[in-house]
């Protein structure tokens, strides 16, 4: 790999960080074809110093952890949506005669929780 191309792929490497970091979903999406079309040279390439290479591998460990990170964050998100849309759990109260009455939450009342 040449040093030109190797600045490329860290210059993508350290952009994709960027958007990680920003939640940039649209230039992620660019950044993505960029990459394949970069990895897909490399086999062309021929290698460089192995210090290039680690820290080039280094960079594409970080931006995994954080894609790992915005995966669950997005996940934990699409949950607690999903059970902010879900009806409370009925409630049960009590008169001053001691009479318990339930409250059953309807779909057309469904409770907001923060």
């Amino acid at each position: 790999m040449t040093l030109d191309k190797a600045d490329e792929i860290a210059d993508v490497l350290e952009r994709e960080r960027v958007a990680l970091r920003n939640a940039d979903f649209k230039s992620l999406n660019k950044l993505s074809d960029e990459k394949e079309r970069l990895f897909a040279d490399l086999g062309d390439t021929p290698f460089a110093d192995a210090e290039t290479l680690k820290r080039l591998l280094d960079m594409a460990k970080r931006n995994e952890t954080l894609l790992d990170a915005v995966r669950r964050g997005i996940d934990s998100a699409a949950q607690r949506l999903k059970r902010l849309r879900e009806p409370a759990e009925p409630l049960d109260t009590y008169s001053q005669t001691g009479q318990r009455t339930r409250l059953d939450a309807t779909k057309r009342s469904l409770t907001r929780r923060a």
